[in-house]
């Protein structure tokens, strides 16, 4: 019989975890191994609590994987890592209705790799997860018999597990062209600063819209951006951007530049249409968020906007503006195909189109290629220049005329 494997978020008291961080329980009783890697490993590397709880799903997953195999995670071998890999390579998500990408799958063994390397060095196993079996010799390290075993160290340092990665994936990057990123502006509306009772749309989805394809901000970095650097600044025209703090990837803090008009635009919404909105919250509500649900959320208005707020923002967009594709889903239960329309493009896409835009732009702008790539890589907060250039440097051929990336107004 299999056991009953679940992640929660872990509430005062229990075992050796925090209040809030997530917990892995098994048949009710909580993992202490699995709980102190997430402890130990996840999430002090990450303030993200998607971070946790993705590492914590992806190792309850490899856990109901063993279980189904009655395997103990701990006799897991090279060959159970290729099985549970290509398993999922050929399944199908129920939640998309298409097949997990590689990288979704690479995104699953690396967390699991670093739970194998930890448990390790922690001593709970004998020899590295990327050793095959020999003969009958089990690899448990008798835990139940330690009473400190939790102490015991061990090299941590298991090199890569070369050939159990998954090779290979669709290019993700999606970049817009001038002429998509239009349609989308003209959906949602005019800027808050030019703004007036008969406007279309709401002043804080366009200000969702330009943190991204202007700034290059990330959806986690636009949620996290209070209102209180923006009532600071003075606007007057005599510089382009000014300076602003955001909490980035992995918890790292860094200064991007904000175009002053969209400051301009920002001040707009703080006093105009957010302050309507946190009304409807309550007379004396306060918050710090930037970005808050609109009056017309039936029962949510004023309170911090989150991130399916913002997934479904530009899902009707791409749908306002007729930016759609067919997909093919397939049922997982049944194995019956049918195509359904799709947005074409993410919040993400901002992003990316911000920076190609950004790399003409500057190249227009007379700068040589080296200041180009380490701009924009400070703007997007990527440890490595290579990995700017590498995830864009396909992709400029978009924006191919150094003009079009200036001719939005903002650029100029």
């Amino acid at each position: 019989m299999n056991k009953s494997i679940s992640v929660f978020l872990a509430p005062d008291g229990v075992g050796s975890m925090s209040a809030g961080h997530p917990a892995i329980w098994v048949d009710g009783t909580l993992d202490e191994p699995a709980c102190q890697w997430l402890n130990m490993q996840v999430v002090p590397n990450s303030r993200s609590r998607n971070t946790w709880e993705a590492a914590a799903r992806a190792l309850v997953n490899w856990l109901e994987w063993c279980d189904a195999l009655n395997l103990d995670w701990r006799d897991a071998t090279r060959d159970d890592l290729a099985g549970y890999r290509d398993a999922y390579l050929g399944a199908i998500s129920p939640h998309t209705g298409e097949r997990y990408s590689p990288g979704t799958v690479r995104t699953r063994l690396a967390f699991i790799f670093s739970y194998f390397d930890y448990s390790f060095g922690q001593g709970w196993m004998l020899e590295p997860l990327v050793a095959e079996r020999v003969g009958s010799l089990s690899r448990q390290a008798p835990i139940d018999e330690d009473a400190l075993a939790h102490t015991r160290k061990g090299s941590s340092s298991l090199g890569r597990p070369n050939g159990l990665m998954p090779k290979g994936s669709a290019d993700k990057v999606r970049v817009l062209s001038r002429r998509q990123l239009d349609l989308l502006l003209a959906w949602v509306g005019p800027r808050p600063s030019e703004r007036t009772a008969d406007s279309p749309g709401l002043a804080r989805d366009r200000i969702v819209f330009d943190l991204g394809w202007a700034v290059g901000l990330r959806m986690s970095e636009k949620l996290g951006l209070t209102i209180y650097p923006f009532l600071a600044m003075t606007p007057d025209g005599s510089q382009p951007h000014h300076k602003v703090q955001v909490l980035g990837k992995g918890g790292r803090i860094r200064q991007v530049d904000v175009p002053v008009w969209l400051v301009e635009d920002i001040q707009a919404y703080i006093e105009g249409e957010r302050k309507d909105d946190l009304r409807r919250r309550g007379r004396t509500a306060r918050e710090a968020q930037l970005l808050l649900n609109a009056s017309t959320s039936s029962a949510r208005a004023g309170f911090p906007m989150t991130k399916g707020g913002v997934e479904k923002l530009m899902h009707r967009a791409c749908c306002g503006a007729m930016l759609v594709e067919k997909r093919r889903k397939i049922n997982p239960e049944t194995g019956e195909e049918s195509a359904e329309a799709a947005a074409m493009f993410s919040d993400h896409c901002l992003r990316h189109t911000y920076a190609v835009m950004t790399w003409h732009a500057l190249r227009a702008a007379g700068h040589d290629e080296s200041y180009r790539w380490k701009y924009i890589q400070h703007q997007l907060g990527h440890l490595k220049l290579a990995t700017t250039m590498e995830i864009y440097l396909k992709h400029v051929s978009v924006w191919a005329s150094p003009g079009k990336g200036m001719q939005l107004k903002g650029l100029s």
